[in-house]
């Protein structure tokens, strides 16, 4: 079982130590690899909010870096830790120029197959709702195991390290659980429901948004799987319902 952990903190403080110890415990329940990706490390230029991913494709983004490796390295892994500091209420810049070089993932979700944690360390408690909204955005489609935020400060006693250690070790187990089993074929009705909606908006904006357009107009579904001709029919009969309700303007 293989397991990336992206982190997006400039130095290896806080952030590193508790993925280390998420790594430790998870070892104790199964059997896994980790590997740690430093987005300081990486090639991954500033986003030029050209929008050019979204509208003609993730191809044509003006700058050739390392972002396609990122993608080869999520898609390769079983797990996926997203770990940042909280800085100044939100994610670090690191992992926010990050979480920007992937905008176009909210249009065309492509991690159906992962599975997710969701790591922000902080000093307090403010801002650590935002950070891990934020780290969501990455998630594109993938399965959030669950969602953890580490406090740690240089007045904490005793009791209170010791109920964040508690927390990372169940949180750890809960996504060594998980992790272990396999991937349910059969997508939720929800996610029916919410690739309808995208096919029927890129049929809309296909002037404005040829990369969606040509994305879905052959689709199924997001990814390759098994439907069931209930589910295929629920789709066509969302698709054009959500067609006509953009149609008329109600949406």
């Amino acid at each position: 079982m293989k397991i990336l952990v992206i982190i997006g903190s400039l130095r290896k403080g806080n952030t590193y130590q508790t993925v280390q110890k998420i790594e430790q415990y998870h070892k104790k329940f199964a059997g896994c690899e980790y590997e740690y990706l430093f987005l300081k490390d990486m090639n991954l230029g500033l986003c030029k909010g050209c929008f050019t991913c979204i509208a003609k494709g993730e191809e044509h983004c003006p700058l050739k870096d390392d972002r396609d490796l990122i993608v080869q390295k999520i898609e390769a892994s079983d797990g996926v830790i997203l770990a940042s500091p909280n800085y100044a209420a939100n994610v670090s810049w690191l992992m926010k120029n990050c979480i920007d070089r992937f905008a176009y993932t909210c249009h065309r979700p492509k991690y159906f197959n992962q599975k997710f944690m969701l790591l922000v360390t902080s000093g307090s408690y403010m801002g650590v709702k935002n950070a891990l909204k934020a780290l969501s955005i990455l998630v594109s489609g993938g399965k959030i195991i669950r969602r953890l935020s580490v406090y740690n400060s240089p007045d904490m006693n005793e009791s209170k390290r010791k109920i964040q250690e508690d927390k990372i070790k169940k949180s750890t187990e809960e996504f060594a659980k998980v992790l272990s089993k396999t991937n349910g074929s059969k997508p939720p009705f929800s996610y029916l429901i919410w690739f309808s909606v995208f096919k029927a908006s890129s049929v809309k904006s296909q002037k404005g948004l040829p990369a969606d357009f040509h994305h879905y107009k052959d689709k199924e579904y997001f990814v390759d799987c098994d439907l069931n001709s209930f589910q295929k029919t629920s789709i066509k009969i969302l698709t054009s319902f959500f067609s006509f309700m953009i149609t008329k303007g109600f949406v």
